[in-house]
């Protein structure tokens, strides 16, 4: 898990911050009467407090870009209808629609993890993430033994109680902690807290061997649920708690010990904390909370320009009240308390506004987005102005999560020109997407949502167009299945899902990773892995499906990551990977023959990691010839040709740059490859700046170009096609840095000099 609490990772802006000033409403500098007012900020690396990097004038409404963070700064002023003391959330609505919460997710990664490690902290701190509640802070420290850092709790004469603040609702609580040898006194783990009289606490007692869930209700307990439990003392101990509204579930030792329970009242999900009674000694190695994660339309995320909780200073200049030091947020969905009578602050809050949420809803370009802020007493804060910004959708930007082990996934090209992609919506959400481009990959919409494949996950996924008719075959942990989308030239049912979901093979899989190819006669032959072999199967005219036949199943080694083409004859040429770091080849006839395997290369590293080692083939009709190109444990690209007759030439080196290998999890080369004419050209992230470069072997393969820079790449896939203005190109998509979260996808085009006919 990740370290929130102690460590705050650094957001990558992968493009520049444009933000348009031209926006709903435009001034130079606006008056607001000693008003309260706000101003959007764009640049989102600049200190909590540096007046510029500002998008507009105080109270001017602009215009951001989806799926890049921007900042509003808001000021505060004491009312009479306020408490004493106050907090504050902000609220958004879009389009004139209704007002809701905005909530913390950060982005691109969307994880609602934080991982306590007392190892960062030095022996003798105190812990900086735990807020104690009863008994006394020095009672709580950090402690080394044998080279392990921990935090260690002496309870005193009265009960220890501690909280582990969290900016979003906790559903998970896991920890490893040590009670004394010899100890009578347990511990509880303290959830939903109110108040003193109103909690639910999971309780250890070592002396009664018991594991127990009671809930505290106006101060009468009642026990929910209880099991017997051995708990050792002086020995380290693992526990997990799922947190629900209605219901808790304990895991003990790693599932030893199990407890669910049901709640006679619904609980709210505030940080959670632990209670350890007088006289007793308590050490904890690690402490992780994690919630529910979610891609929403509008959301509060992380800043690494400063810490959550910094003070601000007065930068605006609407209220003419005195001022006092308001905070910074940071993946926080709550102000601190604030008593500020006869007095204003500022908060300043980071946010974004996402191209696709959950449920693949969709914002869209001149979307309006409104903000104001509402104390806990619901109350709306006055500003002089509606905070108001307009949504603009970049050109080239797609949006969406990658799919994880993706295979020719486009953009496929349409007789009329029209571009076709597929991805995913968001990480939190794995629903199958059908993008579609009229205008070069300038902008991109999902079509048929309607209709799309009850599969979801998409782990891995390869396609072919043939004619006007998109086909798909997608790999999930349990079945292969195949889908068939039909592209806008169809005669009569254009841009619609024709197939969907049919089990071509169910081959549970150790490892997702899945190639096909369709034949001139319009069946498809579908490659899939299973748990040590990979499987196939074919697709007849009539959608019936053949029983499985497997690859080298009596022989070593175990396979992976298979990569088909067609070639001349309807053969199917097939390359993949041996879990002994070895490259192989060999020939699916159009009769149904395999023909013996040919060694291609050893020495691709022999971890799952390597498992995609082989780059989607490539077939040269004209020459009767597949191009196999293969990542070795080097990090480097290599490549070799199959002739007619089999002769397999040497091995030649693609480029001297290393190429990155299974970024997030993807266990595939960062690369791709097309044929224009007899020219090779290759796409490939470079593993050093992770930045995507271009080679081709126009008189041998030629020094590598840059054509995206300052990204964190992971994926690059893409497809040769002639635009609509008759220029040759190199069309891809890439993931320009969500380190396998949401909103990064872009798409390019590497614009071919070749002279070679459509």
């Amino acid at each position: 898990m990740k370290n929130y609490l102690l460590t705050v990772k650094q957001i990558l802006v992968v493009s520049s911050l444009i933000f348009l000033v031209a926006g709903c409403e435009k001034s130079l500098e606006r008056q607001v009467d000693g008003q309260p007012g706000f101003r959007v900020r764009s640049d989102f690396s600049a200190p909590l407090n540096a007046d510029h990097g500002w998008a507009g004038a105080l109270n001017e409404n602009v215009t951001v870009e989806a799926d890049q963070p921007f900042r509003i700064r808001v000021e505060v002023e004491h009312s009479a209808q306020m408490a004493e003391s106050q907090q504050y959330r902000l609220e958004y609505r879009r389009n004139n629609g209704d007002w809701l919460p905005i909530e913390a997710h950060d982005f691109p990664h969307p994880q609602r993890e934080m991982d306590v490690d007392f190892s960062l902290l030095t022996d003798g701190d105190q812990s900086s993430g735990c807020m104690v509640a009863t008994g006394s802070p020095s009672n709580m420290i950090v402690v080394a033994e044998q080279h392990d850092q921990m935090l260690r709790i002496n309870a005193g004469d009265e009960t220890f109680s501690g909280f582990f603040p969290a900016p979003w609702e906790v559903t998970e609580l896991a920890a490893q902690f040590r009670l004394p040898a010899q100890s009578c006194n347990g511990i509880a783990f303290v959830v939903g807290y109110v108040d003193p009289d109103n909690y639910c606490r999971v309780s250890l007692n070592p002396t009664a061997q018991t594991l127990n869930i009671s809930q505290i209700i106006d101060g009468d307990e009642e026990t929910c649920g209880e099991t017997h439990a051995v708990i050792p003392g002086g020995a380290w101990l693992e526990i997990e708690i799922e947190i629900a509204r209605n219901a808790i579930e304990v895991s003990f030792q790693d599932g030893a010990v199990e407890l669910e329970a049901a709640l006679r009242r619904p609980i709210v999900l505030s940080g959670p904390g632990f209670q350890v009674p007088s006289q007793t000694q308590l050490d904890f190695q690690s402490i992780a909370l994690a919630g529910e994660a979610k891609t929403p339309r509008v959301s509060i995320v992380a800043c690494s320009a400063y810490e959550q909780g910094t003070a601000t200073e007065d930068l605006l200049t609407g209220s003419r009240q005195p001022f006092q030091a308001g905070v910074g947020i940071s993946l926080a969905e709550k102000t601190p308390q604030w008593d500020g009578e006869n007095a204003h602050t500022e908060y300043e809050w980071p946010l974004v506004i996402r191209r696709y949420a959950d449920g693949a809803v969709t914002n869209n370009q001149d979307d309006t987005f409104e903000f104001r802020l509402v104390n806990a007493d619901g109350v709306v804060q006055t500003l002089s102005h509606t905070s108001v910004v307009r949504l603009a959708i970049p050109p080239g930007h797609v949006g969406g999560t990658f799919i994880e082990n993706p295979g020719r996934i486009g953009p496929w090209q349409a007789s009329n020109g029209d571009l076709y992609f597929m991805m995913e919506p968001a990480e939190t959400d794995n629903v199958f997407m059908m993008m579609k481009s009229t205008d070069d990959g300038r902008t991109w919409q999902e079509v048929d949502g309607e209709h799309r494949p009850q599969t979801d996950d998409l782990e891995s996924v390869d396609s072919r167009l043939v004619g006007d008719t998109i086909h798909i075959l997608h790999q999930v942990t349990r079945s292969t299945r195949y889908h068939a989308f039909r592209t806008s030239d169809h005669p009569s049912q254009p841009d619609s899902w024709a197939v969907c979901d049919e089990v071509a093979g169910t081959a549970t899989a150790i490892a997702q990773t899945a190639s096909m190819v369709v034949r001139s006669d319009g069946t498809v032959v579908a490659f899939y892995l299973g748990q040590e072999k990979i499987h196939f199967s074919t697709r007849k005219k009539n959608g019936t499906w053949s029983a499985m036949r497997t690859i080298d199943g009596g022989r070593r080694p175990n396979q992976a990551g298979p990569q088909a083409v067609l070639g001349n004859d309807d053969v199917i040429h097939l390359a993949y990977y041996g879990i002994d770091g070895t490259i192989w080849y060999r020939r699916l006839l159009a009769n149904g023959t395999l023909t013996p395997r040919q060694a291609i290369a050893t020495g691709a590293g022999t971890t799952r990691a390597e498992y995609g080692a082989v780059l989607p083939l490539i077939y040269n009709a004209d020459k009767d010839e597949v191009v196999i190109i293969y990542r070795l444990a080097s990090d480097l690209l290599w490549e070799r040709r199959v002739t007619s007759t089999g002769v397999v030439s040497d091995a030649t080196l693609v480029t001297d740059m290393k190429v990155v290998i299974d970024a997030v999890d993807s266990q595939q080369a960062g690369a791709h490859a097309v044929l224009n004419g007899d020219t090779v050209h290759v796409l490939f992230i470079d593993a050093k700046s992770r930045s995507i470069l271009s080679t081709n072997d126009s008189d041998g393969w030629q020094p590598p170009t840059i054509q995206v820079g300052n990204i964190l790449g992971s994926w690059v896939r893409g497809t040769l096609y002639t635009r609509k203005d008759g220029v040759r190109v190199y069309g891809y998509v890439y993931d320009a840095g969500s380190d396998g979260g949401a909103g990064m996808n872009r798409f390019g085009e590497l614009v071919l000099t070749e002279d070679v006919a459509d």
